[in-house]
């Protein structure tokens, strides 16, 4: 069993796992605690919008996701904070705004797509160490800051 972790994507796997779970772990509770867990897959599937863009643009579809990502977080916050919306219902309407969107500029875009809800669920088995590298520097931040 051992032996699979000879190769650099299995070991790439293992420790983006481990990383995940810790930073999971801590941002959980204040999640939790703050009733706010619909949060992580509205905030995923709005950034489809911005996959759509970017393949629409011809770029990088991560390039996308950031953007709408980043907008997506304070739409949700500046939403909840001017109304009396509650933050599951901006939450919600910001997910399904943001796959219309995603839906729309691929069908807009020219040819046939790729499967770009890879983009969305992904696969650990392709992690490169440079997101290592970024992962372990989110979760030193993460751990600072809320522990």
């Amino acid at each position: 069993m051992i032996e699979i972790l000879q190769y650099e994507f299995m070991r790439n796997a293992l420790v983006a796992a481990l990383l995940a779970s810790v930073a999971c772990g801590i941002i959980g509770v204040y999640v939790v605690i703050k009733r706010i867990v619909f949060i992580s897959g509205g905030i995923a599937h709005a950034s489809f919008g911005g996959i759509g863009l970017g393949y629409l643009l011809g770029v990088d579809p991560v390039l996308g996701v950031v953007p709408f990502s980043i907008a997506s977080a304070l739409g949700i916050g500046i939403i909840s904070k001017k109304t009396n919306l509650p933050e599951d219902t901006t939450i919600g309407m910001l997910w399904v705004m943001g796959m219309a969107l995603g839906v729309i500029f691929i069908g807009l875009s020219p040819g046939y797509a790729p499967d770009l809800f890879g983009y969305l669920f992904g696969s650990i088995l392709t992690v490169p160490f440079s997101d290592i590298i970024l992962m372990s520097i989110l979760e030193k931040i993460i751990s600072g800051s809320f522990l």
